[in-house]
């Protein structure tokens, strides 16, 4: 009988508890968020403010590549976003099971050339009854004969969106636990879409993400409303995100560049959760926030064409009788927006 050297295989053992974390294959479920997270090794002076607008042009890009299963030869190239510091990251949501490998590209030697690897398993029935977004990301209907009229999650499961608003949860008073008491009620309720203003522009400076000039984030605070949209799809709610409101001279204050940087950032962060996108809240107030019209129709545009997981684009707009509403007499999108390719349903507002 051969011995087995008792030694040597010990320090085999050894040596694989001492394997980088990130070359350890994890294993998720279909629609999670897988978190790249990686250390630049120069540190920036403001890299949000470096964010440019035009395709391909980011500071970071990870591919994802399915290596077996439904995932076989499927590829995401996901762009990474700051996350303050010398911290850059990456999220993914795998739509498909089975392997997956990735890489990353960067021109700092700290993000480039990093790879992994992790299994995306199905969840069942029961865990799927649970909680209604592990049936995936919300959309139109696409086939049958109600095609086009309908909402649905991605696996088919009809969706009916019973909403609740959260306009100013961004507010740096609410406690993180009082956000999940919160959500845990509107929960239990049957709620299954929280309505948020993730305002650049928020309800004050204690509600912005954004700094007054709007070219500083606040980071830390941004890492905070990612775990508040975390536990709201955790319990079973999709977050419904607008990154602005379109105040009065909103081009003067802001600018276009400003406005379409945010909701780059905005994209890259949060896509991979169960959200959906609005491109502005009361979009044609103030007319338009002394933007064009076109300016608006560019924005559902660019958020359609940078999503990756094709998410339901929309707009907010205000009703007429409205402070800043009379130069909008529309009341839905369905009078002004309704041909625009990536809009995916019209909205309506009649007050409260």
């Amino acid at each position: 009988m051969k011995k087995i050297n008792i030694l040597s295989f010990i320090l085999t053992i050894a040596s694989f508890s001492f394997l980088p974390i990130s070359l350890i294959a994890q294993t998720i479920h279909q629609w999670d968020v897988y978190s790249v997270n990686l250390k630049a090794n120069e540190i920036r002076s403001n890299p949000y403010n470096e964010i440019t607008i035009a395709p391909a042009t980011g500071f970071l890009y990870v591919n994802f590549i399915g290596t077996s299963g439904e995932a076989l030869n499927k590829s995401y190239e996901i762009p990474g976003f700051w996350n303050g510091g010398s911290e850059w990251k990456v999220n993914f949501a795998p739509p498909v099971t089975g392997g997956w490998k990735y890489s990353t590209s960067s021109t700092d030697k700290g993000l480039n050339g990093k790879k992994g690897s992790f299994t995306v398993i199905p969840w069942t029935d029961e865990e799927k009854n649970l909680n209604p977004v592990r049936h995936g990301f919300v959309r139109v209907k696409k086939s049958g004969e109600v095609a086009g009229h309908y909402f649905e999650y991605s696996d088919g499961t009809p969706f009916l969106w019973i909403g609740d608003t959260w306009w100013n949860w961004t507010n740096r008073k609410i406690k993180p636990e009082t956000f999940r008491q919160m959500v845990d009620n509107r929960a239990e309720k049957g709620f299954n879409v929280g309505q948020l203003f993730l305002g650049a522009n928020g309800w004050g400076r204690e509600s912005s993400l954004l700094d007054e000039t709007y070219t500083i984030l606040d980071t830390e605070h941004m890492k905070r409303v990612e775990e508040m949209i975390k536990y709201a799809n955790s319990k079973g709610i999709t977050v419904w995100i607008h990154g602005w409101w379109s105040r009065e001279n909103l081009n003067l204050t802001a600018g276009a560049e400003k406005v379409k940087r945010y909701w780059k950032y905005l994209i890259d962060r949060f896509s991979a959760y169960n959200v959906i996108w609005v491109g502005a809240g009361e979009y044609n107030m103030y007319n338009n926030g002394g933007f064009s019209l076109e300016f608006w129709k560019e924005i559902g545009a660019m958020i359609k064409a940078e999503d990756p997981y094709e998410r339901i684009v929309g707009l907010h707009n205000t009703p007429p009788f409205w402070d800043g509403g009379a130069d909008a007499p529309q009341w839905a999108t369905g009078s002004v927006m309704h041909n625009e390719p990536w809009l995916d349903y019209n909205q309506s507002q009649v007050g409260h």
